[in-house]
């Protein structure tokens, strides 16, 4: 199998074709989560800098009954927006299957058409990954269900020594319930994840419906799983690189810079808040930017790879008398 070929002319779509970055983009968000690093003494300090009359009011609610409500209404948001970011990565995830079929095809990439492929086949690329997804989601709740009911059982009682032995059992079962169940949910996501990659391009390529792009997927990985194990592994080796490469360093710098904001909180608490909520931020765009451009050369070999396998056929630069994959009818 000349997988080297399905590299090349990844990369080359990805660089002559910079329009796709923006779809690359569309699907950045769901998949970096950088934390703030503002600790509970940056925030203290920054709040005592307040005036009194700001005062009052912020550690009245902080110590008042709408705190509950508040938290909850957070917690409310955060789903709603964590929705809203799956939904438009599935968005951004079939306008660039559409669109790097394009390029393959005409040598061009057009905005329009793969927005409108996009809003065609967004909500079977979100339902795909939900599908896919679960087995991780259900794995990693029953992992977790152990110590968070050691934690509400710890917080609920009021003799000292249930509270000592709740304290110390959480980590306990963490250890033994969670980590294995993460371990699992890894192993889950290796097929489910490969399976989804194929799942999208059936529906984005050939039409198909959901069911009919899992069915699709899972036909394609059952009889080709050496040559797709072997297009995995190698982009997880060319991602690890990545990650070597460009994100050591970025993320050496983000250090920096919130060693720098941590540094100033002594003098100017409220500087120092503000600089942590800047730094995060910045390095939540720099990771989306090149998230996006990474997502678009990996969207474009499993789309060169799954044409390959389908018997769609070449229609890019092709090297001559080259033993590419054996396209399966189907």
């Amino acid at each position: 199998m000349e997988i080297g070929y399905v590299l090349r002319r990844a990369w080359r779509i990805t660089w002559q074709h910079e329009a796709l970055w923006l779809f690359g983009v569309l699907i950045g968000p769901e998949m970096v989560s950088i934390p703030l690093g503002v600790s509970a003494g940056q925030w203290d300090r920054a709040v005592q800098e307040l005036p009194l009359e700001v005062q009052t009011p912020i550690l009245d609610f902080l110590g008042g009954p709408y705190l509950a409500m508040a938290v909850i209404a957070l917690m409310l948001l955060g789903f709603v927006v964590s929705v809203g970011l799956s939904l438009a990565s599935a968005l951004g995830r079939a306008a660039l299957v559409n669109q790097i079929r394009a390029a393959e095809e005409y040598g061009v990439v057009v905005l329009k058409g793969g927005w409108l492929a996009g809003t065609r086949h967004f909500w079977r690329v979100f339902l795909i990954r939900l599908l896919l997804g679960l087995p991780m989601g259900v794995v990693i709740v029953v992992g977790a269900l152990p110590s968070l009911v050691a934690r509400i059982v710890a917080l609920l009682q009021e003799q000292p020594e249930v509270v000592f032995l709740g304290d110390l059992s959480t980590p306990l079962l963490e250890l033994a319930c969670l980590a294995p169940a993460s371990c699992l949910a890894v192993l889950f996501s290796i097929p489910t994840g490969v399976m989804q990659r194929l799942a999208v391009r059936a529906c984005v390529l050939e039409s198909l419906d959901v069911r009919g792009g899992l069915v699709r997927a899972w036909e394609l990985l059952r009889g080709q799983l050496g040559r797709l194990a072997l297009v995995w592994l190698v982009l997880v080796l060319v991602g690890t690189g990545l990650l070597i490469v460009v994100g050591l360093p970025l993320l050496l710098v983000w250090l920096a810079l919130l060693l720098a904001a941590w540094l100033v909180m002594f003098a100017l608490p409220l500087l120092s808040v503000a600089l942590t909520l800047g730094v995060g931020l910045l390095a939540w765009l720099v990771a989306v930017a090149i998230l996006g451009v990474a997502e678009t050369f990996v969207s474009a070999a499993w789309t060169l790879t799954y044409r390959e396998l389908t018997g769609m056929g070449r229609t890019g630069e092709e090297t001559e008398g080259s033993t590419a994959f054996a396209p399966t009818q189907g």
